[in-house]
Parts: C-alpha cells; structure tokens; sequence
C-alpha cells in the first residue's frame, strides 16, 4: 500500500497583541520604500553580517512571496498608534521537531535600542510555544553583536555553543564567531515563573 501523504500545513495568520505594539503577518500591501530603505542601512547591515544592497518596493513585493505563511512565516512588527511598520520576524518552523528558528530586524533606525524587544517578548513567546504549541526556539547571533546576546541571556535563552571564525564578514572578510542559542518551552515557563510578577 502506498505510505498516506502527510496532512498538509494550514496557512497561520499571525496576530499578536503587544500592548504599544502589533506582530502580525505581513500582506502584499505592506511592501514599502521604507522598508527597502532598511536593506541598505549601515547599522542594521553589520548586526546581520549583510551585504547592503539597494532594494526598490517591487524587491520587497518579491520577498514577501517567497513565504508560505506555514513552516516559513514573515511578520512584521508594528506601532499601534500610528500604524508605522518597525520591524519584521521571519521565522522557520519545523514542525516535525516541533522547533523554529527566529530571526529579528528592528529596521527604523529610531526605534532600535529603544525597548521594543522587551515589550514584545512574553506576547511572542507565549503565541509560539502556548497557542502554536511548539517546543523549542532557536537563534544565532553574531558574537560581536553585544546588545542581541545580553537581551537573549537576559530573558533565559541558553548559549549552547560558539563556532569560532565560522561566518565571512560581509563587509571586511574576516571570520566572525557565531553564536547559537536555544530556549525550550519549559524553560520559557520556568523563566516567567522566576521573573515575571504573579
């Protein structure tokens, strides 16, 4: 008998409310100058060890379409109260492991270092591991990138381990240390426990 193709993925329409802010899944007519713009900034390129390149809004319309919306999910991170888009998440989702990667980019310059992370991070984590019911998050980050690395082991990601000279710089070629990090989503219940007021 022929093995039964797997269930196929229902598409997940992300909303997630974060008191001052909005995650939710990114549509076709969020494509923006300004977030092309975000594709060339200096800053931004050097945290994600990438090569700047000058994108139009029909690239950003391209890359919004490469998403399936079900084991590859694109979202953005949004103002409530004017609406002015900040940010994105992409996330990968192995949902045979049960596991998903996390990749962040605050891409309005005035906005970074701002606490934006902080106050987005018990509604994000509790959507993926309680409503999505997915068991560990994963993330890797840039050993000189000092501001990720405190915020990630300051809200209980474990350092699992550090590939030394294991990425080519982008903009000097020199080998960076990478480093990759990992919470489970008992760990993250434990953390709330310890941290957040009953």
């Amino acid at each position: 008998m022929p093995t039964p193709r797997p269930p196929k993925i229902p598409k997940t329409s992300v909303s997630i409310d974060c008191g001052k802010y909005l995650i939710r899944t990114i549509k076709a007519g969020d494509a923006s100058d300004r977030w092309a713009a975000w594709m060339s900034d200096p800053e931004a390129m050097q945290m994600l060890n990438a090569a700047g390149q000058a994108m139009k809004k029909s690239d950003i319309a391209s890359y919004i379409k490469q998403f399936d919306q079900r084991s590859h999910l694109l979202l953005g991170i949004f103002e409530k109260e004017t609406g002015l888009h900040l940010g994105i998440f992409r996330i990968d989702v192995d949902h045979r492991t049960r596991r998903f990667l996390v990749f962040l980019l605050i891409g309005e310059p005035e906005f970074r270092n701002k606490g934006i992370t902080n106050d987005i991070t018990v509604p994000f984590r509790d959507y993926f591991f309680e409503t999505l019911g997915l068991d560990t998050m994963l993330a890797t980050a840039l050993s000189h990138n000092h501001a990720i690395i405190h915020y990630l082991r300051k809200t209980g990601w474990t350092l699992d381990q550090t590939l030394e000279r294991n990425v080519k710089s982008q903009s000097d070629g020199s080998l960076l240390d990478l480093c990759f990090f990992s919470m489970t989503r008992d760990a993250w219940r434990a953390w709330k426990q310890a941290n957040l007021p009953g």
